[in-house]
């Protein structure tokens, strides 16, 4: 995941064939979805990480980076899904636009999921991810299993899943894997200003980055939702989902943590979007993101949570519609009272230290979304402080 602000030769294709021959097939899925129903194993979520955050990756960068591609494309193409860019799997990602800027720098991979309906097929739920990272540093390889080898695992694994369902969804739906997004964004913001379809038929952009961990690993089995802020309807469909037993989910405005990964050019452009995160943790950007620190029941939870709430809104009747003046949402003090909770217990617990400025916000904070959930309003000003208190929170404790 890329900070704003702050902050090998290709393989063998018989290695490319054998990892394929073992990749376990999933059960057909059932004809009629259950409320907050985990439809995916963590070990075939977790055969992905360990590949992609595995040191032949070499940090999924350059080479790397060709390699993660390639893995991609295969079990997209295994899924039987049809290329998304005029005929081929692959969208080069230059330097710039114009001539001058001939350079490759990268690629985007995706493929297309045609809907079943004749009057809905036209319009797209895209479900997009970053699949490359760090690369090599220093003579250290950066794995990348949370970020964002989980939500790649994610990708794959719906792939297999929605091409299975009869009938398939009602729009259409193409699945992204994003370049570059540890440098500016640049795959998602080339794909979203050149993109396979027009860009008024994407109704909804669905991102995730880094799913298989904890807010600064606190015992907290929250994932936070962004972006149903400009349309709150996709409140309704993740409800309808219903959130997997073990599972939490947090609302939070996108303005709380500012342009964090891959949502943000479908932002810019006014085009509805979720953004599903666990948040940052001590080993985020570093060569400790190793795939056995991550929580695979975690990842399975989240990741059947995200490609359900696609199906839903891939057969709802109507679409998703941006709505640029978001309201107070007491969800947002909810779950800062939540977070700030598990802060303090920790650290009264004596099981993480918390600095005396970081522990006197978690107290206020706590405190005043503690009211603000017991009165049942929430004003804009009230947002506004909020707001500020957890980005101090997010810079200054995790």
């Amino acid at each position: 995941m890329w900070l704003l602000g702050s902050l090998i030769v290709l393989a063998t294709s018989a290695l490319a064939a054998d990892r394929t021959s073992r990749a376990p097939r999933p059960p057909a899925p059932p004809e009629a979805q259950r409320i907050g129903e985990v439809i995916f194993a963590p070990a075939d979520l977790m055969r992905h990480v360990e590949y992609l955050a595995s040191p032949e990756l070499e940090g999924r960068r350059d080479r790397g980076a060709t390699l993660a591609a390639d893995y991609v494309v295969q079990h997209l193409r295994d899924a039987g899904l049809q290329p998304l860019f005029s005929g081929s799997f692959e969208q080069p990602i230059p330097a710039g636009d114009g001539p001058e800027n001939a350079a490759v720098l990268g690629k985007n991979v995706g493929a297309l999921l045609p809907g079943s309906d004749p009057r809905l097929r036209d319009e797209v739920i895209l479900l997009g991810v970053h699949y490359d990272h760090l690369g090599i540093r220093r003579g250290q390889v950066y794995p990348g299993a949370d970020d964002n080898a989980s939500s790649v695992a994610m990708l794959l694994e719906a792939a297999k899943y929605l091409s299975q369902l009869r009938p398939a969804p009602r729009r259409s739906i193409a699945l992204v894997g994003f370049d570059l997004e540890e440098q500016l964004l640049w795959g998602s913001r080339w794909f979203a200003s050149h993109p396979p379809v027009p860009r008024e038929q994407i109704k909804l952009m669905v991102t995730s980055d880094m799913i298989s961990r904890s807010l600064g690993d606190l015992p907290l089995p929250l994932v936070f939702m962004f972006g149903s802020e400009y349309c709150p309807e996709l409140r309704t469909h993740v409800a309808r989902v219903g959130v997997p037993t073990g599972l939490e989910v947090g609302r939070l405005g996108a303005d709380f943590i500012g342009t964090r990964s891959d949502y943000g050019p479908f932002r810019d452009l006014q085009i509805p979007f979720l953004f599903f995160s666990t948040g940052e943790h001590p080993d985020y950007h570093t060569p400790r993101d190793l795939p056995q620190r991550v929580n695979p029941e975690q990842m399975s939870r989240i990741a059947s949570l995200i490609t359900q709430t696609i199906v839903e809104v891939a057969n709802s009747p109507t679409a998703p519609v941006w709505n640029g003046r978001p309201k107070p949402d007491l969800a947002e003090p909810a779950t800062m009272e939540r977070v700030t909770s598990v802060m303090l217990a920790e650290d009264a617990a004596g099981r993480r230290k918390l600095s005396t400025a970081v522990r006197f916000v978690a107290e206020q904070t706590r405190s005043k979304t503690r009211y603000m959930r017991e009165r049942g309003t929430f004003s804009e000003d009230e947002r506004t402080l909020l707001r500020r208190s957890a980005q101090y929170l997010l810079i200054s404790a995790f």
